[in-house]
């Protein structure tokens, strides 16, 4: 069965569908599909893609401004724990 006629029989079930539950369900899915888990913390939370691609933008634009640190510097600095 090609993808058309597999999106036709899917919404031919949701009309049938009555419990809201159900309906909810569902939608969650689409939702989870649409920013899917990409990885996780070193927590167990997980990363959803959205939230992945705003930690690079937020990396990027810290690089740019010069604010980190080297590993040269993070080495030395580590020479005092």
């Amino acid at each position: 069965m090609d993808i058309q006629a597999e999106k036709l029989l899917l919404i031919e079930q949701l009309l049938r569908i009555r419990d809201v539950r159900v309906m909810e369900q569902v939608r969650e899915l689409l939702k989870k599909e649409s920013n899917p888990i990409v990885g996780y913390e070193a927590d167990g939370r997980a990363i959803t893609q959205h939230d992945f691609i705003k930690m690079i933008e937020l990396s990027e634009k810290e690089y740019e401004s010069k604010n980190y640190q080297t590993i040269e510097e993070l080495e030395k600095e580590s020479e005092n724990w």
